[in-house]
């Protein structure tokens, strides 16, 4: 039962998501065709989007007659997707005759027209933007790259064609390639967590320059930043390798070298690292190793839930983790301070908490410097 409301939950985020971009108005052509091959994923896609639109009043951008066939529309995305749609009406009664009420216990919108009109603003747009031969498939079971990006502050998920998912975090760029082998993804920079779909005859495998880090079914934080790259495995075991090439599996298995505490492990294409639940390790350019065998998993992920834990964490390091989020960038223009210990929990979008937090203190003094710019000296 847990496993249906997560999964429900991530349907109506997703939805949420799609109806917003609609409504502002700003979906690209890329978009368009990742939002039809989202609503041909499924009914509860469909429905949980047509609910969105609702919440939106998307209903004022669209034939107002509202003359519309559900059965029709979905027969047009059944013929383009070459397999059966389950009409919605099989799902839910929409003339308003049975319960108010999902399963889920949401009020139920349960009259005919509005729920047609949000199909035409959704669904047969998107489709009518994707042509015919082309919609059955998904960007990424393609082997050309698809490239996701977040900007400054924002996060996203992707729900990719094997059920996996991946959670990008702020100023994060990954390609996705699904080969007939391999399910590859390229981090190009920024941070990500990446909840795989067990499936072990096609490794999942994720590439920082030549670092790859392969997994068969489990839940890892990857975090590339200049100088370094950082693993930490949330659920299973990810095999850590350097100077791995493209075309080889690893059977990290029978070679791989098991990850202790501050370990300094000569690690090859043929010879990984396997890192298991709990666990982290640090690869830094100039070929160094750091390895902790027991970290703080909640820490680590808070990002996802758009906080930032400190436990005694020096306040340049803390800086550093805000201006990773935010167009207010914060100078530390003093010594003592920049060594001085930080504990707490703090929102991502929010660095006047710090900044208040430092002058309550007493042993900072803050000043505006321009108009996205703030510097800490010495009280």
């Amino acid at each position: 039962m847990n496993m249906v409301k997560q999964s429900n939950s991530l349907i109506i985020e997703q939805a949420s998501y799609w109806a917003v971009l609609l409504d502002d108005g700003e979906l690209s052509e890329k978009d368009r065709r990742e939002l039809t091959h989202w609503l041909l994923m499924g009914p509860a896609h469909v429905e949980e989007f047509i609910h969105a639109c609702v919440l939106l009043d998307l209903m004022s951008d669209v034939d107002q007659s509202k003359k519309l066939s559900v059965d029709k529309l979905l027969a047009q995305v059944e013929s383009a997707a070459g397999s059966k749609v389950t009409p919605i009406t099989q799902h839910q009664n929409l003339t308003g005759n049975n319960s108010d009420h999902e399963s889920s216990g949401r009020p139920r919108k349960t009259r005919w027209l509005p729920v047609a009109a949000c199909l035409l603003a959704g669904a047969i747009f998107a489709y009518q933007m994707l042509p015919v031969e082309n919609a059955g498939e998904t960007p990424v079971a393609q082997n050309q790259p698809v490239q996701y990006k977040t900007s400054l502050g924002e996060q996203r998920s992707i729900t990719l064609e094997d059920g996996s998912i991946i959670y990008l975090n702020t100023l994060t760029a990954v390609d996705i390639n699904y080969t007939q082998k391999y399910r590859n993804i390229v981090l190009h920079q920024g941070e990500a967590i990446f909840k795989v779909a067990h499936n072990p005859q096609k490794p999942f495998r994720v590439w920082v320059n030549d670092t790859m880090f392969q997994a068969l079914g489990t839940e890892f934080n990857v975090r590339s930043e200049p100088g370094s790259v950082a693993l930490t495995v949330l659920t299973g075991e990810v095999a850590l390798a350097r100077e791995a090439k493209k075309e080889q599996l690893i059977p990290f298995r029978s070679t791989g070298i098991k990850l202790t505490d501050f370990t300094a492990p000569d690690l090859t294409k043929d010879r990984p690292l396997l890192v298991t639940v709990g666990q982290k390790a640090v690869l830094q350019d100039n070929g160094n190793i750091h390895t902790e065998a027991s970290v703080d998993v909640a820490r680590e992920t808070s990002w996802k839930s758009r906080e930032m834990i400190f436990r005694n964490d020096r306040l340049d390091d803390v800086v550093r983790e805000f201006n990773r989020y935010n167009a207010l960038q914060v100078t530390i223009a003093s010594a003592d301070l920049s060594g001085m210990s930080v504990t707490g929990v703090f929102e991502t979008n929010d660095p006047m908490s710090l900044l208040n937090f430092l002058e309550s203190s007493g042993k900072a003094r803050i000043e505006k410097t321009d108009i996205n710019k703030v510097t800490v000296y010495d009280r």
